[in-house]
């Protein structure tokens, strides 16, 4: 009998433990799926933003303010696809689009700093297109990592909560 209680509690024990690998599992793919889909929306924000920072550069702008306002354009077209594509969130609420400034902003004055040092660092080792260029890409890429992270951990948090709720209800 004392063996057949033992079994029991061990297939209990091993369900509860293949329950948490799945559950790992499904979070690894959903990770992954929103790190794709934000690799998406990243893509065409960055050009949103390179298009308007090109174009703004070119007409006699400023080179850190157009590079604001091109940011500020690409910020944008990523909160609406991000929110509702990437990381599925249904929330409605207040302080999801504040996060979402706050994070934007401080992310902002990271890629402008880091633009405007670049700049300043490779001026006269580089052609001035290549310069502009690298100094664009290394602010990008240091904000997307910045982002994807504040978006997923901080502004989204829950909205996503609040969907994985309704889909274990609903299975």
């Amino acid at each position: 009998m004392q063996c057949e209680q033992s079994s029991v509690a061990g297939g209990a024990a091993g369900g509860a433990a293949t329950s948490r690998a799945g559950d790992a599992w499904s979070e690894r793919r959903e990770t992954i799926k929103q790190i794709r889909r934000f690799l998406v929306i990243g893509v065409a924000s960055v050009l949103i933003d390179l298009i308007a920072y090109l174009l703004l550069t070119r007409f006699g702008w400023d080179t850190h303010l157009a590079k604001g306002i091109s940011y500020v354009a690409g910020m944008i077209f990523g909160f609406i696809g991000n929110k509702f594509w990437t990381f599925q969130s249904e929330l409605r609420s207040v302080p999801e689009p504040i996060i979402y400034v706050v994070l934007y902003t401080l992310t902002l004055g990271v890629n402008v700093g880091v633009n405007a040092a670049s700049l300043a660092i490779f001026s006269g080792l580089l052609p001035p297109v290549w310069n502009k260029g690298f100094a664009f890409l290394a602010a990008t890429g240091i904000t997307t990592v910045l982002n994807f992270l504040g978006m997923r951990f901080v502004t989204f948090r829950s909205g996503i909560a609040q969907r994985r709720r309704m889909s274990m209800g609903a299975s």
